[in-house]
């Protein structure tokens, strides 16, 4: 069988538990998916201490807007 590659966002660990358990126990493997988890760099990530209610910040979805992901956790 053929092995697709999807990148997807840095899932966190209690909302993307689902995820991480899946990966580890090869769930995504055994249907010829290569899943990837990318990460922004240190350097990119900003506070949401910085952000206001009115103007929230958010590093969530700035890898699918770059397309280098195809997914993220919202």
């Amino acid at each position: 069988m053929a092995s697709t590659t999807m990148t997807i966002e840095r899932v966190m660990a209690f909302n993307g538990l689902d995820v991480l358990v899946a990966r580890d126990e090869g769930l995504f493997a055994a249907e010829g998916l290569d899943l990837r988890i990318k990460a922004l760099a240190p350097e990119e990530m900003r506070s949401t201490a910085d952000g206001a209610l009115t103007r929230p910040l958010t590093n969530q979805g700035r890898l699918v807007d770059r397309g280098e992901a195809v997914m993220f956790q919202g």
